[in-house]
């Protein structure tokens, strides 16, 4: 599995309620305090994105691309993740699945809450290390523990006070017990705290999103940010770990993979559809980042429609 592939960004969905209640979750750094969201494969909190909580993610519908840290990898019903915070963090669904009312369960809780947590209960000083170093990694559990905790984000969802922080206390048990557990991203994975910083990589990737296809260059973004070339591909690579041109690339590949699943477009057509210029150098990145060419990802995925 290739952990270094695009990051992907959707354009911005009308879900502004939930926005604004990650936004107030979010803001809440230092607030000891859990919340829980959930919502569907077309919400605008789909994004790639990084905030002072923790998050533990459960999809409860539709496969995709998950993305933490400068991890990629594939998501199903009961995928179970946690990333630390300020760790970059997106789910992207694949387009054969939508819509789904219902994609994701998400309980958000600050690191405030974590630290007085092991200073005050010695019982719960054992998922320290998950927590406080794991975490920045992400982590992925085992599936089975996916479906097993969905009814306590129910619970967390549906109760308040203590019942809510007794599911909560179950659930990170659980989590520290599963030793099947595995980090995902390469490195320890922290951006800067600064909300700003953030909304500076959002407004990059989105732009680069939505003019992969076109001649996306170093200079045209950091243009659009009022950086220097050199200050913005030093940010870029510091907040992603992707060199710009790497995940303009990566980008391009994962938009050819979509359209060579969901559309009958010769290989050529989609290698200039999504902003290479030339076949060959398409051929190379993509079988570079997937591991085998256009032609076997189209057999692998669906029965063969027109080619070369």
């Amino acid at each position: 599995m290739n952990r270094r592939a695009a990051l992907s960004l959707p354009p911005p969905m009308a879900d502004t309620s939930a926005l604004g209640r990650e936004q107030d979750v979010l803001g809440l750094s230092d607030e000891p305090s859990i919340h829980y969201l959930d919502h569907g494969s077309r919400s605008r909190l789909i994004r790639w994105h990084y905030h002072p909580a923790y998050e533990l993610h459960l999809i409860v519908a539709t496969e995709g691309t998950a993305y933490v840290g400068d991890y990629e990898g594939r998501f199903a019903p009961y995928t179970l993740m946690l990333t630390g915070p300020n760790v970059p963090h997106n789910w992207v669904t694949d387009s054969r699945w939508e819509p789904a009312a219902l994609r994701d369960r998400v309980i958000l809780f600050s690191e405030a809450f974590v630290r007085r947590c092991i200073e005050f209960f010695p019982l719960a000083r054992h998922v320290k290390s998950l927590l406080l170093e794991e975490a920045r990694y992400g982590i992925e559990f085992a599936p089975d523990l996916g479906r097993q905790l969905e009814p306590y984000f129910r619970r967390v969802a549906e109760n308040p006070g203590l019942r809510r922080v007794a599911s909560f206390f179950e659930m990170i048990e659980a989590l520290a017990e599963d030793s099947t557990r595995r980090p995902l991203s390469s490195r320890p994975f922290q951006a800067s705290a600064d909300p700003s910083q953030s909304m500076k990589l959002h407004r990059a990737v989105t732009f680069i999103d939505r003019h992969h296809a076109g001649d996306v260059s170093l200079k045209t973004v950091s243009d659009r940010l009022g950086m220097s070339e050199t200050a913005f591909s030093r940010f870029f690579h510091q907040h992603t770990g992707y060199r710009f041109i790497d995940y303009v690339n990566q980008t391009r590949v994962q938009r050819a993979c979509e359209k060579l699943v969901g559309s009958p477009g010769s290989i050529t057509d989609i290698c200039y559809e999504v902003g290479f210029s030339n076949l060959s150098n398409f051929n190379r990145r993509f079988l570079a980042l997937t591991g085998m060419t256009p032609r076997e990802y189209r057999m692998r995925h669906r029965q063969p429609a027109a080619d070369l």
